[in-house]
């Protein structure tokens, strides 16, 4: 399985981005998500917000000024690797590279890369610096992330019905749902919730949010579950951005086992920087022609943007399945060039659990129909999770439920 660490570039060479472009390409078994700023201003408050585990600044001028850098990078984001970068031939000193080794130990940075930058170099120091990932991941909590390119296809109910059987299984305070569908936030009334607080709050807090602050702005429901909620109106929703969730986002995977978000059906900055901190990513998709069309072109942009294939995984909501035209799960499989891993039957009980307020998987059958599936969707989650935490990177298997009697390949679950 190829891993996706966070790097972030700091240098003001419009060439840094080309170099890493072109050397990222070239990797074997690591496939990071490069983010650049020409600033170490800028720098230090994305290391702060994304939490990176390798920045790599470039060396312009005095290279002494990497002590402040690192400095506040180190305290705004422990635990990330400081990487040099720098030309042998254009530093202007008498003592060449040695000037700059001396330095930037004294300012802490933990390794190099001379420039131009080549895939060989930059592999080598991934295998250095991250060769043991389980280790430096295992006391960060999981991030899950149900998309859609679409609305009214399932993804909140599918998000909402997932959070609440993880929480129904582990103890109380384990498990964050954030409902990240800022304009038409639908987690709070699924669970008969009304927060006082909520994303909103969380980006107004910015300058002083972190764990303990984080906690205070969730609302815990009954079964243990933790929500932060979605913005009340628009002026709310406005405040929040893409630097606003990838700070919330990587507090919480430090203060929660699991992480689970609800996004709006758009492919925005706000979704691709979800993406860039989730472990996983559910596909939502409805068995209609527009909505698999739309799946087809999403299931594209989403690898394009750096998440990997293997981490993806595709939920058909087969509410049509039996409607007269209805789309057959070998149809949409076709469509979208690839596998669907769980098919989830439509159950009229949901429509009640949804008026309620009181989630299907805190009061319906787990034997047959919806709630069988999604149950086996979390077996395979935790199962899944527990394997790619104690083996060596290799390639996962593809999570799906087990095949019915009878010999088919395909997962469904009929009432």
């Amino acid at each position: 399985m190829e891993h996706t660490p966070q790097i972030l570039v700091v240098g003001s060479d419009p060439l840094l981005k080309d170099e890493f472009t072109a050397a990222v390409a070239g990797l074997r078994g690591w496939k990071p998500v490069v983010h650049s700023v020409r600033g170490a201003r800028q720098g230090i408050e994305v290391a702060r917000n994304r939490r990176p585990e390798v920045v790599c600044v470039q060396v312009e001028g005095d290279p002494r000024s990497l002590k402040s850098f690192a400095e506040e990078v180190s305290a705004a984001a422990p635990g990330t690797a400081i990487v040099a970068l720098y030309r042998p031939d254009g530093l202007g000193f008498s003592d060449g590279e040695s000037n700059v080794i001396i330095e930037a130990v004294r300012a802490q940075v933990q390794d190099f890369l001379r420039r131009p930058l080549s895939a060989s170099e930059l592999q080598q120091l991934l295998d250095r610096v991250l060769r043991r990932p389980k280790e430096q991941k295992k006391d960060l909590g999981r991030v899950l992330s149900f998309v859609s390119n679409k609305g009214g296809v399932g993804k909140s109910t599918m998000s909402v019905s997932v959070a609440v059987e993880l929480a129904r299984r582990l103890p109380p305070g384990k498990v964050l749902l954030v409902d990240c569908s800022v304009h038409l936030g639908s987690c709070g009334p699924m669970l008969d919730l009304t927060p006082t607080t909520t994303l909103a709050h969380a980006a107004r807090e910015q300058n002083r949010l972190d764990e303990t602050l984080l906690r205070k702005l969730t609302v815990r429901h009954a079964c243990g579950l933790d929500l932060l909620g979605a913005p009340v109106d628009p002026v709310d929703a406005s405040v929040v951005d893409d630097e606003t969730l990838s700070r919330t986002l990587t507090l919480a995977r430090r203060s929660w086992d699991w992480v689970i978000v609800d996004t709006f059906p758009m492919l925005d900055g706000m979704i691709m920087s979800i993406l860039d901190l989730s472990d996983r990513a559910y596909v939502v998709v409805q068995n209609t022609v527009p909505n698999v069309v739309g799946a087809a072109r999403l299931l594209p942009v989403i690898q394009q943007i750096g998440f990997p294939r293997e981490r993806t995984r595709i939920v058909l909501n087969n509410n049509f399945e039996k409607a007269p035209g209805g789309l057959t799960i070998a149809d949409v499989e076709a469509r979208l060039d690839a596998d669907v891993d769980y098919v989830i039957p439509y159950q009229k009980r949901l429509i009640t659990a949804l008026n309620t307020g009181r989630p299907y998987m805190l009061h319906g059958t787990k034997l047959f129909g919806f709630g069988k599936a999604v149950k086996l969707l979390v077996d395979d989650l935790l199962a899944g999770m527990e394997t790619e935490a104690e083996t060596e990177p290799a390639p996962a298997p593809r999570a799906r439920p087990a095949p019915p009697a009878g010999g088919s390949t395909k997962a469904s679950f009929a009432d």
